[in-house]
């Protein structure tokens, strides 16, 4: 962890913290509704959210981050976390982040679709047509659980090896503003991208967009390799991307390929 870091009171690492999320939130969301407003010819689904949801979901990132804050703020002043500095651990601390935090997350979300803690998932799928603003648009108990992945996962792992502090924030921003830019109601991917082959690497937005729209499917995060592998995928997102990729926006949340 870099020494002006250490060096500060838990107060005043809080409040680093609180803007190091605060401003990746507040960025990443702008670049959402920036890239609706500019390819409304890409746009996903063309069915109007309800009244009040943008509001609905300002509420919830603000829960999200208070909660981020308090978990990042805690693990950096207790020493949890052993830092290890070097080019190679930086990537190899990212490579980590990504793989364990896909794999955590596949759990986490299938967890949150039970009977017994979909109360908690309800407040995400409020948004059924998403925008940037719903991503980290969760219940107080959803946000204490996405913690385990952001900060347990690493805590974690550097009690196997110690990891990098700046490749574990290359992660963050990555995951961060790849979550919040990827819920917006639009299409972005090209179609080199957007192929079964490339989305064991990263999905196309149409991708997460079928499960707002559809309940259930699609839980991975960021690639479909663990759908893919607990057959949670739906057959029919290829045929959806190409219709929006062409122009088609869906005109229903039932539209199917």
């Amino acid at each position: 962890m870099p020494d002006f870091l250490r060096g500060l009171s838990t107060a005043a690492l809080g409040a680093v913290v609180f803007g190091f999320f605060a401003l990746l939130t507040i960025g990443s969301v702008a670049l959402g509704f920036a890239a609706e407003r500019a390819k409304p010819e890409q746009k996903i689904f063309d069915v109007p959210r309800w009244a009040g949801q943008l509001r609905f979901e300002a509420a919830g990132n603000v829960v999200f981050v208070a909660v981020t804050t308090a978990a990042f703020t805690a693990a950096l002043a207790s020493g949890a976390v052993r830092f290890g500095e070097a080019v190679a651990r930086g990537f190899a601390t990212f490579f980590a982040m990504m793989i364990g935090f896909q794999v955590f997350y596949y759990g986490l979300h299938r967890a949150m679709h039970t009977k017994a803690l979909l109360r908690f998932h309800r407040w995400h799928h409020r948004s059924q047509v998403t925008s940037a603003l719903s991503a980290q648009s969760v219940s107080f108990v959803e946000a204490c659980a996405w913690m385990i992945g952001y900060v347990g996962l690493p805590i974690l792992l550097s009690q196997v090896v110690p990891i990098s502090f700046f490749g574990w924030l290359a992660y963050m921003v990555f995951n961060v503003s790849g979550n919040i830019v990827g819920h917006a109601n639009v299409e972005l991917t090209s179609k080199a991208g957007a192929t079964r082959s490339a989305s064991v690497v990263a999905n196309p937005f149409v991708y997460h967009a079928l499960h707002h729209a559809r309940w259930t499917g699609h839980y991975s995060f960021q690639a479909a390799t663990m759908d893919r592998l607990f057959r949670t995928e739906y057959g029919d997102w290829p045929a959806l991307y190409e219709r929006v990729a062409n122009g088609r926006p869906m005109k229903t949340l039932q539209d199917k390929g």
